[in-house]
């Protein structure tokens, strides 16, 4: 369950009564500290420079800076949401994705680095398949965009599919794409629907997913602030958290043209599995479990056959 934290008129007069930068920060770390945040003179100046856009150490060196109203108030809802436990992301609605910032909240997962690796062993294999740009790739379960965006920014697709069962998630997805428009080479689509629903009739050279595959009573074991603030069903499924893994390797053959490339991630205790399911279907070769930045099993690349 989510902390809750109540504020009184007083604290809401002092934060607004703060003209200078220097005072904000003062006043974020007062809120965090009653909170028992740890060390939060430091979260107080990173939230500082994340909601103002600004360098780390930007507070220490402008601590005189006078902020504009919005920017004290947004400051006071990022200490806020800490004080109650959010992620850091969550507190200041942005996180960093490869080269691009995107905004997250509670309605979509917080991106992480391991997925910027996904996209990476997509990239290689595009480049090599695709060097002037002619490929169609899919991204199921596409949450805030990241994937997709990534792949439109970095690649040379003619164009890029993201899909995500929640409306929700589609709507945040849909504004970091008209934020990071100037960055994207590639179109991207967005389409809602359940697995590969979306791409019925339809064939594509990339499939790449990041999907659920926590199972339902491995949650608990998730940090507290996962478990407590990030949407449950982008996180865990059921049949040992493989069903939507399952149902993306069943079905990518009908997607996929021959030659095509699947790149899934995994927890690195079911990654082999996911290897033997592609291989069951008889219809992939060079199947591959890689690892991630910390040597463990992460993500299961394949391509159809011919």
């Amino acid at each position: 369950m989510r902390a809750t934290a109540s504020w009184s008129t007083s604290e809401e007069g002092a934060f607004s009564a703060a003209k200078t930068l220097g005072d904000a920060v003062q006043r974020c770390t007062d809120v965090l500290q009653r909170a028992g945040v740890p060390r939060a003179s430091a979260e107080a100046r990173d939230l500082a420079a994340a909601v103002l856009d600004k360098p780390r150490f930007w507070s220490v060196l402008h601590p005189d800076q006078v902020l504009a109203g919005h920017e004290a108030h947004g400051l006071l809802v990022a200490a806020r949401k800490r004080a109650a436990g959010a992620p850091f992301a969550y507190a200041v609605r942005r996180a960093s994705f490869r080269f691009l910032t995107l905004h997250v909240d509670e309605r979509v997962l917080i991106p992480r680095p391991e997925t910027e690796m996904l996209v990476e062993l997509v990239l290689a294999s595009e480049r090599a398949k695709h060097p002037a740009g002619a490929g169609v790739a899919a991204d199921i379960g596409t949450g805030s965009g990241a994937i997709a965006l990534a792949l439109a920014a970095e690649g040379h697709f003619a164009r890029v599919v993201a899909a995500d069962i929640s409306q929700d998630a589609l709507d945040v997805a849909r504004w970091n794409a008209d934020t990071c428009a100037s960055a994207l080479r590639a179109p991207v689509e967005f389409r809602q629907g359940d697995a590969l629903a979306p791409l019925r009739g339809e064939l594509v050279d990339i499939l790449v997913s990041n999907p659920p595959y926590i199972a339902f009573e491995e949650v608990k074991e998730l940090p507290e602030n996962v478990r407590n603030w990030e949407p449950p069903a982008a996180l865990a499924c059921a049949h040992d958290g493989l069903a939507m893994t399952r149902a993306l390797v069943q079905g990518a053959a009908s997607i996929l043209r021959p030659r095509g490339l699947m790149a899934l991630e995994t927890d690195s205790r079911r990654a082999f599995r996911v290897a033997q399911m592609l291989h069951e279907t008889e219809s992939f070769e060079a199947i591959a479990v890689r690892r991630d930045l910390t040597g463990r099993d992460r993500f299961v690349t394949a391509t159809r056959r011919e």
